[in-house]
C-alpha cells in the first residue's frame, strides 16, 4: 500500500522542525519550509512529508487565517493524503483560528484535536492542557506577552468561535466516529496518542489532524514502516554554536546548566547585539539574548536578525560543525540570513528536537532546533553529549 503524503502547517519555524523530525527519523523524505513564498512548490515534488511554517504565532487571529491561506494556494495542497495543524504543545498562538482556517481550506470538515506531547510533560485532561501535572493556567506559558493561550477547557474554546460547531471530548478508548464536527482529544501517555490515530486511520484522509509533536510521532509510527535513514550528528569534536534568541525562563535555566560543562563560554548578547571583540576558544559557544543595560527588551524581528547575524559569523570563524537555535524566530532568522529557504530535516537527536543539514556560504552545518520553553533544565548538556557522542 502506497504511504500517504502529509503536509504539516506549523505557525513558527521550530514547530514545523519538531512535528517533521518523526517522519524523518523513520527515514521518509521529510523537507520544512522556513519561508514559503520563496520557495518553488517544483523542489518539494518528492518530499512524503512537508512541513510549512506560516510564521503566524505572534499575528492576530485574522491576519494568521489570511496569512495561512496565502502559503496554502502557493504551494499547492491537493497532492497530500493528511493534513496536520501543528499547534504549540502549550497552546500559544492562534491555535482556534488557524485550524478553523485550514479546516475549510483543506476540506476536512472532522478535526480531532490532541496537543498532548507526554514525552515532554504535556498532557491533557478534560480539555485542558497539563505542564509536568500543573494545569496551564498555573504555569509560567499562561503568561506569555506575544501570544497568550486560551487558558479555557479547548472543548469551550473551540464552541465559541462558532456556536454552530459540534464540539465533543473523548479520551483514548474512545472511537472518533460521527456525533461531532470537532473531537478534544485526553492524553496522558505516548500510548494515548496511538489508540487515537489507530482508532481515527481508516478516517485519517478525511479528518484534520491537530496536535503537536507528540501527535505527530503517533502519526509516523502508524501510517509509515521504518525505512533506512542518513546517519545524523555524532562524534562531534570541534565547536558547537547555541543561539538562544528564545527569552523563555526554561531556556535561561538551560544555558544555565551547560554553563557548568568545561570549555563552555557563554556571550551576552543585549537585544542580539554582540560588542567585536574575539570570540575565545570553546568547545560549546553559547550567544545568548538578553535585556539592554536599562533592562529594556528590543523588537523581536530586529533580535533575531542581530542574533543570527552573529551567530553565522561565530560558526563561520569557529568552523563549528553544529549550530543549535532555540526560539523560533532566531531559526527562522539563521535560514534567511544564510538563504536556506527550505531544508530537509534528516531525524530528532531527541524527542522534540530535530536535526537538518543546511548550507553556510557553500559549506555543509548542521542544524539542531528546540522551541524556547521547551525541555528539561539540562536539555543543552543532553544535546551537546549526545552530539559528541561516538
Amino acid at each position: 500500500m502506497r504511504e500517504p503524503r502529509v503536509l504539516i502547517v506549523a505557525d513558527d519555524l521550530t514547530g514545523a522542525m519538531d512535528s517533521a523530525g518523526p517522519f524523518a527519523a523513520l527515514g521518509v523524505e521529510t523537507w520544512v519550509v522556513a519561508m514559503p513564498l520563496r520557495c518553488d512548490p517544483a523542489t518539494l515534488a518528492s518530499a512524503r512529508i512537508v512541513s510549512v511554517n506560516t510564521d503566524t504565532r505572534h499575528l492576530g487571529a485574522r491576519e494568521a487565517a489570511a496569512r495561512l491561506k496565502q502559503i496554502l494556494l502557493h504551494l499547492g495542497a491537493g497532492s497530500f493524503d493528511i493534513f496536520i495543524k501543528k499547534v504549540d504543545s502549550t497552546l500559544r498562538g492562534n491555535v482556534v483560528a488557524e485550524t478553523l482556517a485550514l479546516r475549510a481550506v483543506s476540506g476536512r470538515h472532522a478535526v480531532l484535536v490532541a496537543p498532548a506531547f507526554p514525552a515532554q510533560g504535556r498532557t491533557v485532561r478534560k480539555g485542558i492542557v497539563h505542564v509536568e501535572g500543573k494545569p496551564l493556567a498555573q504555569t509560567a506559558f499562561a503568561q506569555d506577552a506575544l501570544s497568550p493561550p486560551p487558558l479555557a477547557p479547548l472543548q469551550d474554546v473551540f464552541a465559541a468561535a462558532d456556536p454552530a460547531l459540534r464540539v465533543r471530548t473523548a479520551t483514548a478508548d474512545d472511537a472518533f466516529a460521527g456525533g461531532a464536527d470537532i473531537w478534544i482529544a485526553d492524553s496522558a501517555a505516548d500510548a494515548d496518542l496511538t489508540k487515537i490515530v489507530r482508532s481515527i486511520e481508516p478516517r485519517i484522509g478525511e479528518t484534520l489532524m491537530v496536535g503537536s509533536a507528540g501527535l505527530t510521532r503517533a502519526i509516523a509510527s502508524v501510517c509509515f514502516d521504518v525505512q533506512p535513514a542518513p546517519p545524523g550528528p555524532h562524534g562531534v569534536t570541534g565547536t558547537i554554536v547555541f543561539a538562544v534568541g528564545s527569552r523563555a525562563a526554561r531556556s535561561a535555566e538551560q544555558v544555565e546548566a551547560l554553563a557548568t560543562e568545561p570549555q563552555t563560554c557563554v556571550l551576552h548578547a543585549p537585544n542580539g547585539r554582540l560588542e567585536a571583540a574575539p570570540i575565545p576558544p570553546a568547545k560549546n559557544l553559547v550567544l545568548k539574548a538578553t535585556p539592554d543595560a536599562a533592562g529594556h527588551e528590543g523588537d523581536a524581528g530586529r533580535v533575531a536578525a542581530d542574533m543570527a547575524k552573529h551567530a553565522t559569523e561565530i560558526a563561520r570563524g569557529t568552523r563549528a560543525q553544529v549550530l543549535v537555535a532555540t526560539g523560533g524566530d532566531t531559526a527562522i532568522a539563521i535560514l534567511a540570513a544564510s538563504d536556506n529557504p527550505a531544508l530537509q530535516v534528516l531525524g530528532d537527536l531527541l524527542p522534540g528536537i530535530p536535526y537538518a543539514r543546511i548550507r553556510l556560504d557553500g559549506i555543509p552545518l548542521w542544524l539542531v532546533t528546540k522551541a524556547g520553553g521547551f525541555g528539561a533544565p539540562n536539555l543543552f548538556l543532553d544535546v551537546a553529549r549526545r552530539l559528541r557522542a561516538t
